[in-house]
């Protein structure tokens, strides 16, 4: 169960399996096709950018009570609409965002008026996540490291939800990368994801992996 709430939160375009590792970029570079360079210019943007077709790749680890741990790999597609939106897609249908002044928006998956991220960024700000929970800033200025490299000045939100299938979501955001970990809490089952790579696709063609610019 727990793979499939990750699943929700990361909104996956696909998942799963082992295999050699995409090269990392060797730089943050413009849109491969599209809305190429389309920037909102708002605050919020800097820590989720929204590069049409570039893609995000996840190491994943679940574990739960009474339950061995296991890795997968998960990935998110974006595609930029406008000046000011974009969307995750993943076969259950896209999760779209709006750049505005106030943050960026979205909605729960019952269709109510949602934050990522809401602005101006402070411990005192709350507001309804994704998920349907209620969600605030925990740290800023915040030093992450994955496979994907060190990232300084990030972010961390918690979004916390209640009821029948109480939820904890912890993640962590980046400038100019997004987001870059997550752990989602369900019951006794705990999620991680890190990020390995974001940048253009690769191809795996006859001399090996190369990055599709």
């Amino acid at each position: 169960m727990i793979r499939r709430v990750a699943a929700l939160v990361l909104s996956l375009l696909a998942g799963c399996g082992g295999g050699t590792e995409p090269p990392k970029p060797s730089g943050w570079q413009g849109a491969t096709d599209g809305l190429k360079g389309a920037s909102s210019g708002t605050e919020g943007e800097k820590l989720f950018p929204i590069v049409d077709g570039h893609i995000y790749h996840y190491r994943t680890e679940s574990f739960g009570e009474g339950s061995a741990s296991e890795t997968g790999v998960l990935m998110i597609k974006m595609h930029r609409s406008s000046q000011t939106a974009g969307e995750l897609r993943r076969p259950a249908g896209p999760q779209r965002f709006e750049f505005t002044p106030a943050g960026i928006t979205t909605t729960t998956k019952g269709g109510a008026p949602a934050f990522l991220l809401k602005l101006p960024i402070s411990p005192d700000q709350r507001w309804l996540g994704p998920h349907g929970g209620q969600t605030h800033v925990t740290g800023t200025g915040v030093t992450a490291t994955t496979q994907a490299g060190t990232f300084q000045g990030c972010l961390t939100t918690v979004e916390e939800r209640g009821g029948d299938a109480p939820l904890k979501v912890t993640t962590t955001l980046c400038p100019d990368v997004g987001i870059v970990s997550l752990e989602v809490q369900s019951g006794g089952a705990v999620e991680r994801a890190e990020l390995v790579y974001f940048g253009p696709p690769v191809d795996l063609g006859p001399e090996g992996l190369k990055r599709v610019d």
